[in-house]
């Protein structure tokens, strides 16, 4: 098959996959865990010949897309397709050591879940997450696991919106509760497309708190605080954004 018809036929990313592509520009051997459909694989494969990747998914069925994919695209001799459990999948790798993790797509107790089960199977390896609920319970397991946080970027597809994170092997500084809510990162660079997702947080938590007070269980006690606290690091956090936008 040649280049051409590689890339007419190549797959499209949606905003979330093009965000955390772009958090592994150097990657050259990656596994990709949870790897679904195949497609940020299929394209990490397209944009290097010299790339490596293990696709790894728990369910057979759904790795059967990602290996139909991965043959269309004449990248089979380039990617090991393997149904496994999170990251015992790097145990049946045998090719170079990996250098880039991606864990998309899923909740954020299931990739704390994988990262704590499977940290002894990274060797170092740089970690890109997508974690669609709980960042907070992520990045908390980051820091037990001895990861620091690098990057962090927004991305928004079909009305959703998504924070991927880059962490490297390292002691991560202690994180204060602001950053472990909202992005230690996020809150260094105050990038301008987190406005929309803060606000849209906001109203949420306002919800939220308004809802627990109309009822005042004292199951609630400890949410309804942190609630509030999350919504005064918000509006600190867009304070500082709109003083950034004024001339």
């Amino acid at each position: 098959m040649t280049d051409a018809v590689q890339k007419r036929r190549a797959p499209i990313l949606d905003g979330r996959l093009s965000a955390a592509l772009a958090l592994a520009p150097d990657c050259r051997v990656f596994a990709d865990i949870g790897a679904d459909h195949g497609k940020l694989s299929a394209i990490l494969l397209l944009q290097d010949d010299s790339r490596r990747a293990l696709v790894a998914d728990i369910s057979a069925a759904a790795l059967s897309k990602a290996e139909a994919l991965i043959s269309r695209m004449a990248l089979a001799d380039r990617a090991c397709c393997i149904v496994a459990n999170g990251l015992d999948a790097m145990d049946r790798w045998q090719g170079e050591a990996i250098d880039t993790v991606f864990i998309l797509g899923m909740g954020g107790d299931t990739v704390s879940g994988i990262l704590e089960r499977g940290a002894r199977r990274l060797h170092g390896a740089a970690v890109v997450l997508g974690a669609q609920t709980d960042l907070p319970l992520v990045r908390k397991t980051l820091c037990r696991i001895g990861y620091h946080i690098c990057r962090e970027t927004v991305a928004s597809e079909s009305g959703r919106d998504y924070v991927l994170i880059r962490a490297e092997k390292g002691e991560a500084p202690e994180y204060t509760e602001a950053e472990i809510l909202l992005g230690p990162v996020l809150l260094r660079d105050l990038p301008a497309g987190w406005q929309g997702m803060l606000e849209r947080r906001k109203k949420l938590l306002e919800q939220g708190v308004t809802a627990m007070r109309r009822t005042m269980l004292e199951k609630d006690a400890q949410r309804l605080g942190l609630f509030e606290r999350e919504l005064g690091y918000i509006e600190q956090a867009l304070t500082r954004l709109r003083k950034d936008e004024q001339p």
